[in-house]
């Protein structure tokens, strides 16, 4: 099923940690416009091996990719180069809009998400728990063609918390069909590149049980309009594959 704007903004704005307030969505025109394919084509990049279904190396933010929905304000999303290597850069200040890419694929057949990611400051007054702290400053969403009407959707949410410890499941404070993974926790690697690496089939399993539907998008968020407070992160070499991809080291 294609998705309409519609859907997408009704998915994001009631499955993506935040509540449903103001969503506005800058209009494209007909040559930024999503193309019509299932999954995007993936992008040639160096040491992408055999079992990548699609990868992004953010070295351009391409509006035909990725499409920006304002939830309250506006994350600044930008390319910028680090040590000789492009990548994201988001910036929010009391605000929150997450950038989504249409995806569709089987779980699992390619049941590996990684990308790399780094904080440099996290959202003060974080409480992912309550409403009123659901911010964090680095998110990466999975969504997946489950039954029912858009904010029904279920999504699995990885994120780099400043406080819940590494491993912990939980359930968003907005909807209980949206599960938040901690994959990295707390100051300690704050301006250091990680890795976040999820078997996603697996993730979906735990957090809802069940048979594994397909994918239908993913999404990068830093949200910072529940605190309203500030942070700051990067993210790169968002790739879904078929097999564990070996871990980098920081840059």
């Amino acid at each position: 099923m294609r998705w309409t704007t519609g859907w997408w903004v009704l998915m994001v704005s009631l499955a993506a940690g935040c509540g449903l307030r103001q969503v506005r969505q800058p209009a494209l025109s007909a040559a930024q416009r999503p193309p019509a394919t299932s999954v995007p084509a993936p992008l040639s990049t160096p040491g992408a091996g055999a079992g990548v279904l699609w990868n992004e190396p953010f070295d351009l933010l391409d509006p035909t990719r990725w499409r920006q929905v304002e939830i309250k304000g506006r994350t600044q999303y930008d390319i910028i180069e680090i040590d000789g290597e492009h990548c994201l850069r988001a910036t929010s200040q009391a605000s929150a809009s997450i950038l989504l890419t249409e995806v569709q694929f089987d779980p699992k057949a390619y049941p590996w998400l990684s990308w790399r990611w780094r904080v440099d400051e996290l959202v003060k007054g974080e409480s992912l728990e309550h409403k009123r702290g659901s911010d964090c400053a680095a998110r990466v969403y999975v969504y997946f063609d489950t039954r029912g009407l858009p904010w029904q959707k279920r999504s699995l949410d990885y994120v780099w918390s400043g406080l819940l410890p590494v491993g912990q499941v939980l359930s968003s404070a907005f909807s209980d069909q949206s599960k938040i993974v901690v994959v990295e926790s707390g100051s300690g690697a704050l301006g250091q590149w990680r890795q976040g690496a999820r078997n996603i089939a697996a993730d979906y399993r735990q957090a809802f049980g069940g048979d594994v539907p397909r994918v239908l998008a993913v999404g990068v968020m830093t949200d910072t309009d529940n605190t309203g407070s500030s942070a700051l992160a990067y993210v790169d070499d968002i790739t879904i594959s078929g097999r564990r991809p070996n871990a980098r080291g920081a840059r």
